[in-house]
């Protein structure tokens, strides 16, 4: 499936599903009320924080996650716990339901899908050992050992390492330039179509109505897929400007989660892939500026690179 954000700020946006062209899923996040953040600090242990910068880099081949995503710190100040802001992100699908919401406390995610409680971003991935290599953040996710997200400084994309395919990709500042759909319509009135069909559709009368609508069910899955697969054939051509074209999230299905686990991975994972590879962080505030400060930064690398 692919899904197209309509807005720069992955935080408060919605994601337009491109196969229907309708909305399935709102993403908003507003400042909460706090609510005696000291007394929350003691009786709660401490939830992950998000890479924002470059101080979150390593110079190691190999680290463990916990020194990644859940770094030491000195204890916090009583006072700069007191000033800082709880942010409350809310996800909704296309009815308005709530399927997640996460709950910051600075840059500290405290996550809940559904029903089930989460709890911190080392929780959401499931994994005690991040390795690191020179270019690269791999990460595994928890529903599947063999479904890894792969971030390097330009891209941002989950592998599969069963079937050694790719199964989500990140679009960022693209233009997309949709494929010609293929509709069988021309096959599916030919005689000979009916012809061949004719014998299944008397075996079809014998089967049971619960086999019959498994069948049925299996034949709208692989149209789906069908769908899917037509959709992974665009072509995506990259602006490398901030704010030129348009950022989409393609990925298949699993059968061990849900979408929006997914989507909520590659959120949390766009924000340690800026930390991790000192590109611009993420902000809660101004995104027209954060903006134009990633255009200035990605403008200072190249012209570093060329020079050297």
């Amino acid at each position: 499936m692919l899904f197209k954000f309509t807005a720069p700020d992955m935080l408060n946006t919605s994601l337009i599903d491109v196969a229907t062209g309708e909305r399935a899923y709102n993403i908003l996040t507003v400042i909460s009320s706090p609510t005696n953040p000291s007394k929350e600090s003691s009786d709660q242990p401490e939830s992950s924080p998000v890479a924002s910068s470059s101080k979150q880099r390593t110079d190691t081949a190999t680290s463990s996650s916990a020194a990644f995503l859940k770094k030491s710190a000195p204890p916090p100040n009583p006072e700069d716990i007191k000033n800082t802001e709880t942010r409350l992100t809310t996800i909704t699908d296309g009815t308005g339901k709530v399927v997640a919401n996460i709950t910051w406390k600075g840059r500290h995610p405290d996550i809940t899908i559904g029903t089930e409680k989460i709890g911190a971003l080392t929780d959401l991935f499931g994994s005690s050992t991040v390795r690191f290599m020179p270019k690269i953040l791999a990460i595994p996710t928890r529903f599947d050992t063999e479904y890894v997200w792969t971030a390097t400084p330009d891209s941002l994309t989950l592998f599969d390492y069963d079937t050694e395919t790719i199964k989500g990709s990140f679009h960022q500042n693209t233009f997309r330039i949709p494929s010609p759909s293929k509709t069988p319509k021309s096959k599916l009135s030919s005689p000979s179509k009916y012809k061949l069909s004719s014998p299944s559709t008397l075996l079809l009368g014998a089967i049971p109505s619960s086999k019959s609508s498994a069948l049925s069910s299996t034949s709208e899955e692989a149209e789906s897929e069908t769908k899917i697969h037509e959709l992974g054939k665009s072509t995506f051509i990259p602006t490398h400007l901030p704010g030129v074209g348009s950022c989409y999230l393609e990925f298949s299905s699993h059968p061990l989660a849900h979408d929006i686990e997914i989507i909520l991975s590659f959120l949390m994972m766009e924000i340690l892939r800026r930390g991790r590879f000192s590109l611009t962080p993420y902000t809660f505030e101004k995104p027209r500026l954060w903006q134009f400060k990633e255009a200035r930064d990605l403008f200072m690398r190249r012209l570093r690179r060329n020079t050297v």
